[in-house]
């Protein structure tokens, strides 16, 4: 009897290691590929990637707002310094984030020192390394993508930008990035229309075909 008992025990165990993983709602620290890459599409879906650099009084009420499926929000480092309000609604809502970083190129690679110092900025404000990251110009240099690769954190690019004009047309897989800077044109009833007449997925569930939360484990 005790030996059955235990028999039962080791298999539980087992299953609790093998499978919980799978259908748990974090995912630790992890990189897409297997080798420095820019990732610009998924699977499972739509997603959609949101650039903030600027904001005033309809970004924060946005903010306040938006429902699940949550997009993810590419933060710039100096917005984050100078927006302590928009700050503590996206850390008490959860709002998934990544790292907004400056502009690069493949003829002159920026220096990787200038993207470690808004690195440093996200882990102070947010207490964890960006898991997403994305330059203004989507541009990558193989410096940068392999540098990144090593610390763990993913590169993505758009697979379409939306800029307010027209309802784009989206396919499966696709990541829809949309700016908000200071001169963009974007209205937010816009956004919310774009929000409502098409329905997007988180980026995780995009890539692996389910939910886990864009947070790195301690």
């Amino acid at each position: 009897m005790f030996r059955k008992t235990l028999i039962s025990l080791c298999l539980i165990v087992i299953l609790f290691v093998f499978i919980k993983p799978l259908n748990s709602t974090m995912i630790s620290v992890f990189n897409i590929a297997n080798a420095p890459a820019v990732v610009t599409k998924g699977h499972y879906g739509t997603s959609l990637i949101v650039e903030i650099s600027f904001s005033d009084e309809s970004l924060l009420e946005w903010l306040k707002t938006v429902k699940e499926p949550y997009p993810l929000l590419l933060l710039d480092a100096a917005w984050i310094e100078r927006s302590p309000e928009h700050m503590k609604i996206i850390l008490e809502r959860k709002l998934p984030t990544g790292l907004l970083g400056p502009e690069d190129s493949v003829d002159e690679p920026i220096d990787f020192a200038l993207v470690q110092k808004d690195i440093n900025i996200y882990e102070k404000h947010l207490n964890t390394t960006p898991l997403w990251f994305a330059t203004r110009n989507h541009q990558y240099s193989q410096d940068l993508q392999k540098t990144l690769f090593q610390q763990q954190v993913n590169i993505l690019s758009p697979s379409l930008i939306w800029q307010g004009d027209k309802t784009p047309k989206l396919q499966k897989g696709d990541f829809l990035f949309i700016s908000l800077h200071q001169n963009s044109n974007i209205t937010f009833n816009e956004f919310n229309t774009l929000i409502q007449q098409n329905k997007f997925i988180s980026i995780e569930e995009n890539i692996f075909g389910y939910s886990v939360q864009s947070k790195k484990s301690p």
